[in-house]
């Protein structure tokens, strides 16, 4: 159970596992959107993954008080699960798998930018290169990759609606990074998502009132099953895991690890919905990966009161 300070190397495992999530469950979800509207599905897997993490904290004897501190952390929830993944559950529907995975990989720029501007991090030149060079790879994939292309107007708003998502999960990023070490993981994670399925709710009551999704008639024990089982995974254990590493890592040094969701992602696409990988695709993950590995050899150097919060501006070098 990650109750305890995580150490640098197990930050960095439960980075690369929070990835692992992300992606696979990514799979996972565009396969149920075949039986399960988009907004249906986000409430399903939201709902199994609150119910799990308060069950967790209710096993463990942890429930927080809901005080003005709690409160205030939890609503960071509306980026994150809320606006990220009502934006990305329906671009899911309007794009492949495979492209979704590796949209997030923008998220790890995204992050450098924030975290400069707000919280004073600034990241040496390796991590610049290494975030580019993932960057590159994005391009290859997402523009010259695939079937679909640019020859797909609805890919392209798929497309345009996971990149929304990936910025509001950005700003979580960021704002969480300051909230991690007054609550745990488990407990930040049930908070935030609590207030995410309050959102997620609410857009999905507006969107069957106005026709704009319907109801599924019937769910088979399978498809349940899955979108259970994903929701746990895609939320509870992705956030989490993330979260973990949060305590010691900085937010512009923990965004990299986002570049590893679509190799796992594009892996699962591949072996689990048959969806095509192009060799300019896979040249691209590889450049992520390569970027990521190059990226984390160097452990960060934080200069400031902590590597996660920050009453004031830090720099972030690398060894």
């Amino acid at each position: 159970m990650l109750t305890v300070r995580p150490t640098y190397g197990r930050a960095v495992a439960a980075m690369i596992l929070s990835a692992a999530c992300w992606g696979l469950a990514t799979v996972a979800s565009k396969g149920v959107l075949d039986y399960v509207p988009p907004f249906s599905l986000l409430v399903g897997q939201l709902g199994a993954s609150v119910l799990f993490l308060w069950c967790v904290l209710l096993l463990l004897g942890r429930l927080p008080r809901f005080d003005r501190a709690a409160r205030r952390a939890s609503l960071a929830g509306l980026l994150e699960p809320g606006l990220a993944y009502a934006f990305g559950v329906y671009g899911l529907t309007l794009t492949s798998a495979s492209n979704t995975s590796l949209i997030g990989t923008t998220e790890p720029l995204i992050i450098l930018v924030i975290a400069w501007i707000f919280l004073g991090q600034r990241t040496g030149i390796q991590g610049v290169l290494a975030i580019l060079t993932a960057m590159v790879g994005v391009v290859l994939v997402s523009v010259f990759g695939g079937e679909e292309g640019l020859r797909s107007s609805s890919s392209i708003l798929g497309d345009g609606l996971e990149v929304l998502a990936t910025g509001f999960a950005a700003l979580y990023v960021i704002v969480t990074s300051r909230l991690v070490v007054q609550f745990s993981p488990v407990t930040l994670a049930a908070l935030q998502q609590s207030v995410g399925l309050v959102f997620a709710c609410t857009v999905w009551m507006v969107a069957v009132g106005f026709g704009a999704e319907e109801l599924p008639s019937t769910l088979s024990p399978f498809v349940l099953l899955v979108v259970i089982l994903s929701g746990i995974v895609q939320y509870a254990g992705a956030f989490w895991f993330y979260l973990y590493g949060l305590q010691v890592l900085p937010a512009s040094f923990a965004g990299i690890f986002l570049a590893l969701i679509p190799v796992f992602g594009i892996t699962g696409a591949t072996l689990f919905l048959g969806e095509g990988l192009s060799l300019v695709q896979l040249g691209g993950c590889l450049m992520v990966i390569l970027a990521v590995i190059w990226f984390t050899r160097s452990r960060p150097v934080v200069q400031g009161d902590a590597a996660h919060t920050h009453l004031k501006p830090t720099e972030v070098t690398y060894e």
